[in-house]
């Protein structure tokens, strides 16, 4: 029976290459599978954060538009949010007023023209004297209007309002309050101790006074009865 000849170790050499580059290339076809799979598993996980974080918005203009500053912040690719730690944002409507905002937490839209803020959140709005305390708000430029679904307490000048829920056209300098409405009137007690402070962080200057001789109302509001 003949012998086949013995292979060179030339073509040795050749088939361990071929087996090396196609061991390599399955390696390589799994991990760029793996890492589809992983970036589509992990969407819901931050793909950033900042501590101490500073941000600022600009118009076309390059006006400053809105300002955030915030302990921590995280930013969320699978629905495009950032969520932010005890948030203080500053946002100026569309009739170019400045707005000041607080609470535990936020949330803002891609974009922040659309937030949301949660514990103790308050919303104030210095020139009118005028400021909301709710545990949910909802802002957005966009639409010039802020609302909250949740009980809220409104303060004006002295003048203090509760409803169940709240809706304001800011554009139109008009709100709507729904469910039971009580209202508390003080006459010469001035701007609210929150109004003052808006004041301060809006001019710089202190506002805070005492004024004497408060003459206080109460009434309520309740839902009307269906018929």
């Amino acid at each position: 029976m003949p012998r086949l000849p013995r292979p060179s170790p030339r073509l040795w050499l050749m088939l361990l290459l071929l087996l090396v580059g196609g061991v390599m290339a399955l390696i390589e076809q799994r991990n760029s599978l793996e890492s589809t799979v992983d970036v589509d598993a992990s969407s819901d996980e931050p793909d950033y954060y900042l501590e101490g974080a500073d941000m600022t918005r600009f118009d076309a203009r390059g006006v400053s538009i809105q300002s955030m500053t915030s302990p921590h912040i995280e930013h969320t690719p699978g629905d495009d949010v950032t969520r932010a730690q005890a948030p203080k944002i500053r946002t100026n409507d569309s009739e170019d007023r400045r707005w000041y905002a607080t609470g535990d937490s936020g949330v803002l839209s891609a974009g922040g023209d659309t937030f949301t803020l949660e514990g103790n959140a308050r919303l104030r709005q210095p020139s009118d004297a005028w400021t909301l305390d709710t545990d949910v708000l909802h802002y957005s430029r966009e639409q010039n209007r802020a609302w909250s679904d949740v009980p809220v307490v409104i303060t004006q000048n002295g003048q203090r309002v509760e409803s169940d829920r709240f809706s304001a056209d800011l554009s139109q300098d008009s709100a709507q309050l729904e469910g039971r409405v009580r209202s508390t009137l003080q006459p010469g007690k001035g701007k609210s101790d929150a109004a003052r402070e808006a004041e301060t962080l809006d001019t710089g200057n202190d506002t805070t006074r005492d004024d004497d001789g408060r003459v206080s109302s109460t009434f309520d509001a309740a839902p009307a009865q269906d018929q």
